[in-house]
Parts: structure tokens; C-alpha cells; sequence
């Protein structure tokens, strides 16, 4: 199935005549188009990029199957007028919208141009889910970037060096290597400060008997990569030895139990069951794992809620880890392609646990 028709389909189940797209990374999945600040209407005869001069050439370069309208911005609902104008000319009945990407303002707006023709929120997030050939191959090298920069990293890690330091390092060699800008945030926790999941790189300086969690990723042509490696500054002592084998099991019988036709609740319930059976249960404070491509997160979700039923194609993390307020904590994570014979980890790094001495 195309890209377009997934959109069809759903427009056809919704019974909507045409869609209003504003989603940028939707918008760059269904035609190629990178710029921003535009609309993509859509109806079953037609694909529309609604865009203003800054874009126009960009987006006819871009794009093979989709026209052009050019609007001038001279107020706020230009844009919206253009769009509005379409569905109009095209007699459309009912107007699917994605209203996750709206604002309140942009929805009254729309409402008040089409007049009384009903708009219907749509929900795109799942058209993603799958990745193509293309899309692999794109994660694959966003993934390998990542690996590469890593393993760089290695050698620079030691005493007196700040987390953001390690951080911008990082990012240097993933920017050399070829990423575009990082998925995200560069996360580098280290000490007791590696116990916060979301522990943004401070100016807290690493030092000998540290844990140190980096999880960090590239961007290659809009797909992103996301890795986690907890290491030790240093020996591991007997209780960073525990819990670090105990987040290893856990996230290795994730990459053995997943596959077709589970869920992801089901596939995060194996996961978290090996920590809770170990007594760190209440130390498991998130999720198992999340979509990536595009975006840093997508569908599905791996979680206690997650209801999607997994497929061959997806490509999503297994991420567990145990946190261990004012003292310390492990995540280890690997971003997976789901195939007919199991889960295959994108990324390359070693994930036994390496020590800096």
C-alpha cells in the first residue's frame, strides 16, 4: 500500500471527503517535502502543498506527485483561506482535519471558512508504523553514526570532565560522522544523578566509582537513531554489578520474546517481570519502548497501555532500567527492526558492561 492510500483508507473509513494536514512530519512522510509552515490537502483526485514564496521552489524540487499553491502570507488565515477555497471547489461534504496538530485558534478559523461543513479530527499517527526498505536503510545509518561516535567517546571519557562536556563531544562526532542535529536532548547522567531517567548533561563533573548513562541519537535524511550504554568510571562495585545484570537480562529476554501478534503491554510485561522478580520493580519507573523513525517518538508503544499489535516491518526501543534515587541507576537500550524470525538491534555497541579504568 502506497503512502497516499494509507490516508485514503482512513479517510474512507472516517467517510471524510478531503483532509487538511498540517503535521509537518506527517506532511514530509507523504510527499518528501522538508520545509515547514505549509498544508497538505488531499482529496481523492488530488494532492495539494499549500505553501508561501519561502518554499515554492524548494517544495516543487521536493516533490513529484503533489501541486503547489503558492498563498501570500498578508494575515493569519491565508493560509487557511487557500485551504478552505480547495474543499470548496471539490464539494467536500465532510473535512477530515488531524486535530492533535491544531491549535484551538486554527481550528475556529477553519471552521468559520468552511462555513457550516463539518470538520472530523483524524487520527494519522499509525500510517508510520511500518517502515519500508528505504526507511531501514535510513535508521540503519542514523543508528550507525551513533555507534561510531560512541565508541569515539570512549577514549575521552575520564575523571574531571563535566557531563556536558561528554555530551558535546559526543555530539561533535556524531555531527562529523554525518548526522544533521541529534534526536535529542544528549542525555549524560552520571553518579547518583544517573538514577534520573531524563537527567539532562550538567556541569556535574564525572568521577571514579560513577555510573554514567548516555543516551543520545543521530539524524540521517529526517530518521533518527536512539541508544542507551550505562558504564562505570572505574571497577564496578558489587551492587553496580547487580543491578546492571539484572537490566541486561531484562533487555535481552525483550529482544528474544518480541515478535508478530503480541502487543506492546504483552511485550512489556516479559521485560518487566525480570526486574520485578529480582525485587526492583518499584525502581522501573517508565515504559519499555516507543516507535522511532521521524520522530524520536512514534507508534507503537511498548508500555503497560500498549494495545497495538506488533508487525514485521515496525522498528521501536527496548529500553529497561532500574533507578535508584540518591544512589544511582542502568538503562540499556537498543532501537529494534520487528522481522518474521524476532527482533534485530540496529545499533552495534556492545552491551556488556564496560568499565573505564
Amino acid at each position: 500500500m502506497t503512502r497516499i492510500n494509507k490516508v485514503l483508507e482512513i479517510m474512507a473509513r472516517m467517510q471524510v471527503d478531503s483532509v487538511i494536514i498540517k503535521d509537518v512530519t506527517t506532511i514530509r512522510y507523504l510527499t518528501g517535502f522538508t520545509g515547514d509552515s505549509s498544508l497538505l490537502y488531499l482529496d481523492r483526485q488530488q494532492g495539494v502543498l499549500i505553501t508561501d514564496g519561502r518554499y515554492t521552489e524548494q517544495a516543487k524540487h521536493e516533490m513529484k506527485l503533489f501541486k503547489v499553491l503558492e498563498y501570500t502570507p498578508v494575515n493569519g488565515r491565508s493560509i487557511w483561506e487557500a485551504a478552505a477555497g480547495l474543499t470548496h471547489k471539490a464539494g467536500s461534504l465532510v473535512i477530515g482535519f488531524d486535530g492533535a496538530c491544531y491549535s484551538y485558534n486554527e481550528y475556529v478559523t477553519l471552521q468559520e471558512l468552511v462555513g457550516e461543513t463539518p470538520l472530523e479530527s483524524i487520527d494519522l499517527s499509525a500510517i508510520r508504523m511500518i517502515k519500508d526498505k528505504k526507511e531501514l536503510d535510513l535508521l540503519v545509518k542514523a543508528a550507525s553514526i551513533a555507534d561510531e561516535a560512541f565508541n569515539k567517546l570512549l577514549d575521552d571519557i575520564q575523571p574531571g570532565r563535566t557531563e556536558r562536556s561528554l555530551a558535546g563531544r559526543l555530539e561533535y562526532y556524531m555531527r562529523a560522522l554525518g548526522s544533521e542535529k541529534t534526536s535529542f536532548d544528549t542525555i549524560v547522567a552520571s553518579g547518583a544523578r544517573s538514577a534520573l531517567p531524563h537527567g539532562m548533561a550538567s556541569d556535574k563533573v564525572v568521577e571514579i566509582g560513577d555510573f554514567i548513562t548516555f543516551d543520545f541519537g543521530a539524524v540521517y535524511q529526517g530518521y533518527h537513531s536512539d541508544m542507551t550504554r550505562t558504564l562505570v568510571l572505574g571497577m564496578a562495585n558489587s551492587w553496580q554489578k547487580e543491578i546492571y545484570t539484572i537490566v541486561e537480562e531484562a533487555q535481552l529476554k525483550g529482544l528474544k520474546a518480541a515478535r508478530t501478534g503480541m502487543t506492546g503491554r504483552e511485550l512489556d510485561a516479559v521485560v518487566r517481570k525480570v526486574i520485578t522478580d529480582c525485587g526492583y520493580g518499584d525502581y522501573y519507573v517508565h515504559g519499555t519502548g516507543h516507535g522511532v523513525g521521524l520522530e524520536i517518538h512514534e507508534m507503537p508503544n511498548i508500555n503497560k497501555q500498549g494495545a497495538t499489535v506488533l508487525q514485521t516491518g515496525m522498528i521501536f526501543t527496548i529500553e529497561p532500567g532500574i533507578y535508584i534515587p540518591g544512589k544511582g541507576g542502568v538503562r540499556i537500550e537498543d532501537t529494534v527492526v520487528l522481522t518474521e524470525e524476532g527482533a534485530r538491534a540496529l545499533n552495534g555497541v556492545k552491551k556488556q558492561l564496560i568499565e573505564i579504568v
